[in-house]
């Protein structure tokens, strides 16, 4: 019974580990280099065909009602290399002015969503 418990406590310290690390992996990729005016204001979904993640990225984005502009690798190399997109699901934000003031890889998470709202 007593390992039992140990395995039990050892899975719900590992989970909610895991879940508290969530929001510093987001931000683990660098910043883009995206020239201004290149793309519109607002949020920029980079993509690929073949993405696991790609379909849940966008469904978080519609359940959100966050419109965005879609990226896709088989359909823009050129662009996603020149501004130096190295994993996707990639969630970036751009403002008026062309800056971005949002970037975050992964699925979009309820906390990174409200930052791309803002």
């Amino acid at each position: 019974m007593l390992r039992v418990v140990v395995v039990v406590a050892v899975v719900i310290v590992a989970l909610v580990l895991s879940r508290l690390s969530r929001p510093w992996q987001d931000s683990a990729h660098p910043p883009l280099t995206i020239p201004p005016g290149e793309l519109p204001a607002g949020a920029v979904l980079f993509t690929s065909t073949d993405c696991d993640q790609c379909g849940a990225a966008r469904a978080a984005l519609k359940k959100a009602g966050i419109t965005y502009r879609e990226v896709t690798w088989e359909l823009e190399p050129g662009r996603m290399e020149e501004y130096g997109v190295q994993a996707v699901p990639l969630l970036a934000h751009i403002d008026e002015v062309g800056a971005q003031t949002y970037l975050a890889a992964g699925v979009p998470t309820r906390r990174s969503l409200r930052e791309v709202r803002r």
